[in-house]
C-alpha cells in the first residue's frame, strides 16, 4: 500500500523551544443579548484580524468565531498576558466576545462558514455536520526532538481526561441541559479525522499513521488529522486540543502552566506505558459526561476518583515548576477542585435567573480580563 515519505508530508520534526509555551483562545463574537452574530460578523471580522507584538487575531472556519493567537513564551505568565490585551483589544473596539465551549442556545442547523480555500475545503467534506460552532482552549508545548516530544505525549495522553474535566464548561446545547459537564465533543466526534490520539510507541509509528490518514482520506497534509492531542512537527510542539474555552483568563493560565508543568514531569519522571485506545476513549467519555465526579483509569492502569488522579497531577506540575518560580497561575487550577466546577456553576446560574443571564454572564466574564 502507497504510503507518503516524510518529506513530502511535511512531517520532519522542526525544534521548538524547550518547553515553550503557545495559546489559541476561540471565543463566538455575540451580540448585545449573547446570541451569535452569524453573517453580520463579517463586517466586525473584516475590520479585526491583525498580527501585533501581543499575537494575532484570526478567523476561524465560523463566520462568528474568532482565534487569539499568542506568540511564543517561556511560560503561562507569558501567555496570560498576552491573551489579556488581545481580549482587552476587541473589548476596546466595541466587540462582545463569549468563551464557552458550546453556545448555550445557538440553534441546531446550518452555521455560517468562512470562505478561504481551506475552510471551503471542508465544508465541502463535512456538509451539515458543521452545524452548531464549537470553541477551544488549546495550548501547545515545545519540543526540541522527536524523543522528547513522545515523551511529553505519552505523559499528557495518559491525563488527557484531566484536563478535560477540569476545564469542562459547556452543559447547555441548543438551550437546553445536555447532562454532560462538557458536550462540545459530542458535535466534534461527528467531524471527520476528529478522534481521540492513539498510542504511539515510536516516532516512526506516528509517521506511519499521519500518512495513512493523510493517504486514506485525500487530504492536503497532517494538520487535517484533528487528534484530540497531537504533535505538530512544522511548529515542534504538541498540541492539547480537548479543553472547553474558558471564560476565566485566570483559570486558562492555570491550565496552561499545568500542561507546561506534566509536560516536565512526563521528560524526566516518564510514564513507562501508554494506555490503550479503549481506556483513553472511556476515561474521556466519562470525563465528558460526569466532569471532575467521574471515576477513571490512572496511569499506572488502576481506577480512581477523578479529584484524586487531578490532585496528583497538580502536585507534579507545581514539583517541576515551583523551582523556577512559576507556579503561582496553578492556584486557577487549585481554585477549580476546591470551587463549584464551572458547569455546575452554569447550571445553578440557569436554573436561578433563566438562560438570558447566562449569556450575559459568561459574556460579561470572557470581557473582564482580570478574572
Amino acid at each position: 500500500m502507497a504510503r507518503r515519505s516524510p518529506e513530502i508530508s511535511g512531517l520532519e520534526w522542526h525544534p521548538g523551544g524547550e518547553f515553550s509555551l503557545g495559546g489559541e483562545d476561540e471565543l463566538f463574537l455575540v451580540d448585545q443579548r449573547g446570541l451569535m452574530l452569524g453573517p453580520a460578523a463579517e463586517a466586525v471580522m473584516s475590520t479585526l484580524s491583525a498580527r501585533g507584538a501581543h499575537g494575532t487575531l484570526k478567523g476561524e472556519i465560523f463566520v462568528d468565531e474568532i482565534e487569539l493567537e499568542t506568540p511564543i513564551c517561556s511560560d503561562a505568565e507569558g501567555v496570560h498576558r498576552s491573551l489579556q490585551r488581545l481580549r482587552s483589544s476587541l473589548v476596546t473596539e466595541g466587540v462582545r466576545p463569549m468563551a464557552v465551549g458550546l453556545h448555550p442556545s445557538a440553534g441546531f442547523g446550518a452555521a455560517d462558514l468562512a470562505a478561504s480555500p481551506r475552510y471551503d475545503r471542508i465544508g465541502g467534506e463535512f456538509a451539515g455536520l458543521l452545524r452548531t460552532p464549537t470553541a477551544a482552549f488549546q495550548v501547545h508545548v515545545g519540543a526540541p526532538d522527536p524523543a522528547t516530544a513522545l515523551k511529553v505525549y505519552r505523559g499528557l495522553r495518559n491525563r488527557l481526561s484531566v484536563f478535560r474535566a477540569l476545564a469542562a464548561g459547556s452543559p447547555y446545547w441548543h438551550a437546553h441541559d445536555s447532562g454532560l459537564a462538557c458536550v462540545r465533543p459530542a458535535i466534534l466526534r461527528s467531524y471527520p479525522r476528529t478522534t481521540m490520539p492513539p498510542a504511539l510507541p515510536t516516532w516512526e509509528a506516528y509517521v506511519e499513521a499521519i500518512e495513512l490518514a493523510v493517504w486514506a482520506h485525500e487530504v492536503p497534509d497532517y494538520s487535517y488529522v484533528c487528534w484530540e492531542l497531537r504533535p505538530q512537527p512544522r511548529l515542534g510542539t504538541i498540541e492539547v486540543r480537548v479543553m472547553d474555552a474558558q471564560s476565566s483568563l485566570a483559570r486558562a493560565a492555570g491550565l496552561t502552566a499545568l500542561v507546561q508543568g506534566l509536560a516536565r514531569h512526563a521528560v524526566e519522571s516518564p510514564d513507562l506505558q501508554d494506555l490503550p485506545d479503549e481506556v483513553v476513549l472511556a476515561n474521556d467519555l466519562r470525563a465528558c459526561r460526569y466532569g471532575l465526579e467521574a471515576s477513571v483509569v490512572d496511569a499506572d492502569g488502576s481506577r480512581r476518583p477523578m479529584r484524586e488522579i487531578a490532585a496528583r497531577a497538580l502536585d507534579d506540575a507545581r514539583k517541576h515548576l515551583t523551582p523556577d518560580g512559576l507556579d503561582g497561575l496553578l492556584d486557577a487550577v487549585q481554585a477549580i477542585l476546591v470551587e463549584p466546577p464551572e458547569y455546575v456553576r452554569q447550571r445553578a446560574l440557569y436554573e436561578r435567573d433563566g438562560m438570558p443571564a447566562l449569556l450575559a454572564d459568561l459574556a460579561a466574564r470572557t470581557a473582564n480580563v482580570d478574572c
